[in-house]
């Protein structure tokens, strides 16, 4: 028993010492590719994919989009639509259902849950005063713009999704001191 044990001493210990040693084959540690930076996909490898697809769920056209641009047409649009929108809001005198049969159509889908259950009768404005003024146009997206009223200046905030589509309102700023 002696000599087995010896000998499985001398095993482990040259087991150990082998492992110990440096080896000339090893392969020299590369660093890896993420702590280089980012790794972008070669797009070029990719099937784009084909124009013209119609989503079945919600019936559009998937392509390319037409980006905005500020231009005289896209201004002129914007301050129409100003009005027209506040045009729609500033009837108090009309029941709910007529009110929100116009102002609806006008509106982006977050303002048409967020003033889907306004009182209209609330609204202290009931004209137009004066021509609507674009305040900012940082984003060729998106324009503010004041619309003068009986009831001071409302401040409108339209967006779009792309140089074809109408310029929609997603919020109304009261006038200082109405609410």
């Amino acid at each position: 028993m002696r000599k087995i044990g010896t000998a499985l001493l001398v095993v482990v210990a040259a087991a150990t010492l082998t492992a110990c040693t440096a080896q000339d084959d090893a392969p020299t540690p590369t660093p890896s590719a993420s702590s280089t930076g980012p790794i972008y996909p070669d797009l070029d490898q990719f099937t784009p994919a084909p124009e013209g697809l119609i989503d079945e769920d919600s019936g559009e056209t998937h392509g390319p989009r037409p980006v905005p641009t500020w231009d005289d047409e896209s201004r002129e649009s914007a301050t129409a639509a100003a009005v027209a929108v506040m045009t729609a809001y500033a009837r108090p005198d009309l029941p709910f259902e007529e009110w929100w049969a116009g102002l609806q159509p006008l509106l982006d889908n977050k303002a048409t849950q967020d003033y889907a259950y306004m009182d209209p009768t609330r609204i202290v404005a009931t004209t137009i005063t004066g021509p609507a003024v674009i305040t900012d146009d940082t984003s060729a997206y998106v324009a503010f713009v004041d619309v003068p009223t009986n009831a001071g200046t409302y401040g409108v905030v339209l967006s779009r999704a792309d140089a074809d589509s109408p310029w929609l309102a997603g919020r109304f700023i009261l006038p200082e001191g109405v609410n």
